[in-house]
C-alpha cells in the first residue's frame, strides 16, 4: 500500500480511476489516500498524475510521478 496525494487539477480523472480499479482509503482531514500497489501502477501505466507521501507510521512512499 501506498500513500498518494493528487493534484486538484487532476482530482476528477485520477478519482475515477482508482475507484473503478479497487478500494481507496482517504487518511485524515488532509487529501491524501491509501491505495494499492497496482493502483499506482495503473495511474503511472495511463500518466496520470500523483504525488507519493509517506504514510502515517513513517515509512516512505516513493518519489513522485506524473
Amino acid at each position: 500500500m501506498q500513500a498518494i496525494r493528487i493534484p486538484p487539477e487532476f482530482w476528477g480523472r485520477v478519482w475515477r480511476v482508482l475507484v473503478a480499479s479497487g478500494p481507496i482509503s482517504r487518511l485524515g482531514q488532509e487529501p491524501i489516500y491509501l491505495v494499492s500497489d497496482q493502483q499506482v501502477r495503473l495511474l503511472q501505466e495511463q500518466k496520470l498524475p500523483f504525488e507519493s507521501v509517506p504514510l502515517p507510521n513513517g515509512q516512505p512512499s516513493d518519489a513522485s510521478h506524473g
